[in-house]
Order: C-alpha cells, then structure tokens, then sequence
C-alpha cells in the first residue's frame, strides 16, 4: 500500500474510532476512568494525534473563564450560515469531565452558531492541556479578541500560574514586550475599560496600547480623542504635545538653554542609566518582586520613547 494512502487511511480510521466511542459513550466513560486523550492502540498514534468525537450540545460545558466576553450577533449568523452551508470546518476543543460532560475550552463562537441553527450535536476535538492558555490562543487565532479581553485574559494566566512576562509571552507566542504593553491596559480607569467593552471595541488595540502608556492625567482626554477615532499617530502627537507643555511649564530654564544643552543633558541620563543598568545585571540574583516590577516599568517608558519617534 503507498505511504501516502496508508497515512491518510489511518488518519480517517483513527477519527472514525474516535467518533464512534464518542457516540457509544465510551468516551465519556474513560474520560472518568482514566483516558488517554490522542493515544490510539489501534495504529499507535501519538498523543498530539487529534481525537475527534460528537457530542450532544447539552453535555457541553461553558467555560466560566472564556476571555471572550463580547459576541457579535451579525458575526455569529455569519459564521451560523458558513456552518450551515460548508459544514464545521473546525472542531470545538473540550476537555472531559466526570460523568460523561465536557469543558468547553474553545470554541464558544461555533457552539454559538449551532444553537442558533438548532443543532443538537457538534464535533469535538478533545485536548488535556490548560484551559485557561489553550482558550486564550484559540481564541486569539481565530477571531482576534479586543483590548481589554485580551489583556484580561494575560492577566488570568499570571495570577494562575505566576508567569513573568518572559514566561507568558512564550506560553501565547507573543514579544515580551506586546505582552507587557497589553496587561498595561489593566491599569486604565474602570470607567474607560467599561466604556470601551460597552460601545467602542473598534477602537484598535494600538491606540490602548498608547493610551495605557500616557501619564494618569492625560489618560481621559486621549480617550475622548480615540472615541471621535484619532489614529495612533494622533494619539502619539499629544503626548508628545502634552510633554512638551509640561517640560515648559516646570523647567523653563532648560528650554531656554537651547538644543545643544537639551542633546547634552540626555546624553549623560542615558550614561548614568546604563550605568545603573549594568550595576543590576551584575547583582540580577539579588532582584525581588518589586524590584523586577519597577524594570519592567522602566523598560516600558523606554519603549514609549523610542517609539514617539515612530510612524
């Protein structure tokens, strides 16, 4: 038999048994007793092989901590009619319980779509992995989630497991630093986050990002511009606009000692930072909580100003 149809023969019968146990209940019942999600004894499979199986929509369970928090109706009969009309072109991923239920861990959206087209069953990839990490990247790969969902999720996956922001970038595939940006969206005023969840989800997850930077007081002022739809380089323009108005108010002296003294003066912050800076790597074993807190706020600041520069 050539390898190629032998590989695909197995990868439809390896399905089709897992679908069949789906039905029989037999899942179910291993789910409690100890199965082995993606280990087939039949071909040998290795445990990433994905398992397919469809369940009755009723024993599925909704994930309390879903990071999407906001559903599109529009975009939910959309997907409904693709359904409807392509079939699930994508399983769900669950995670089984006892007594033969399942935790929803992604897909919430076509779980969504079934019910509106009355379905009563629907397919199901079952996964072992967190929940909280494999919803927030499916999540994330399938429908970008907004700002604050996003950023609230980040943080979920900290106080869960106590990941650094090194740790957590590597967990979603994201930078460092995008993941440092985003949680910053966690330390605007309630009352923005809540508006932005409520009304203005457009708004890009850039200009949070800008706004989530900007000093406490310029905060809400950026925010009612990104309501009327400034872009980032708006954004960008007034806090330069608003830095600059304060440096002229505070230190008048400096503005009148002209370029050649302002070039001056930042050339030696910038030698006594990065003397202050190789002091700590030398002694990086001595860092605490705080500690690591308060280089991660600078590095934050730094790149705020090495990007005000930017496009």
């Amino acid at each position: 038999m050539p390898r190629k149809f032998e590989r695909k023969t197995r990868e439809l019968l390896g399905t089709a048994v897992a679908t069949e146990a789906g039905r029989g209940g037999e899942i179910a019942a291993g789910a409690a007793g100890g199965l082995t999600v993606g280990s087939d004894r039949l071909f040998g499979t290795s445990a990433g092989f994905p398992h397919v199986v469809e369940l009755d929509l009723d024993r599925v369970i909704r994930n309390p901590d879903q990071p999407r928090r906001h559903f599109d109706e529009a975009e939910l009969r959309s997907l409904a009619s693709s359904i409807e009309r392509h079939g699930l072109q994508n399983p769900i991923l669950v995670r089984p319980l006892s007594k033969g239920d399942y935790l929803l861990i992604g897909g919430e959206r076509r779980v969504r779509a079934h019910e509106i087209l009355g379905r009563k069953t629907v397919f199901a990839i079952l996964t072992s992995g967190d929940p909280d990490e494999i919803a927030l990247i499916d999540n994330v790969q399938r429908v970008d989630l907004n700002a604050v969902e996003y950023a609230a999720a980040l943080g979920r996956l900290i106080e869960k497991h106590g990941y650094t922001h090194d740790e957590l970038a590597a967990v979603v595939g994201r930078d460092r630093t995008d993941v440092t940006k985003l949680l910053a969206i966690l330390t605007l005023p309630p009352e923005i986050r809540d508006e932005y969840l409520g009304q203005f989800a457009h708004v890009s997850r850039s200009v949070m990002i800008e706004i989530a930077a900007a000093p406490a007081e310029l905060r809400a002022a950026l925010w009612a511009r990104a309501k009327e739809g400034a872009s980032v380089k708006a954004v960008r323009q007034a806090k330069r606009d608003h830095a600059q108005g304060v440096q002229g108010e505070n230190a008048p002296a400096a503005t009148e000692a002209g370029p050649h003294e302002a070039a001056r003066t930042i050339r030696a912050s910038v030698k006594r930072i990065m003397r202050d800076v190789a002091v700590v790597r030398e002694q990086r074993r001595h860092l605490n909580a705080d500690d690591r807190e308060h280089l991660q706020a600078l590095r934050a600041e730094i790149d705020a100003i090495l990007q005000a520069d930017g496009p």
